[in-house]
């Protein structure tokens, strides 16, 4: 079983139109985790793009939270 110690990258989605972010973590294996937030607004694709690199930011930020 993969564990948060064994991401090594983070990707992140948009999904549901725009009101959340899935985010997919892997592992060297291939083996994922998946998580996602709800957003409290629609956020459309481009703007998305635009922030990708905040978005997999958080996503670690959010991965680390659950190791503590």
């Amino acid at each position: 079983m993969m564990t948060v110690y064994d991401v090594q990258q983070i990707d992140p989605e948009l999904a549901e139109g725009g009101r959340s972010v899935c985010f997919y973590g892997w592992g060297a294996d291939g083996e994922t985790i998946f998580w996602s937030i709800s957003l409290p607004m629609v956020v459309n694709e481009d703007a998305f793009e635009d922030l990708l690199l905040e978005w997999r930011r958080l996503g670690w930020l959010m991965l680390k939270r659950q190791s503590d």
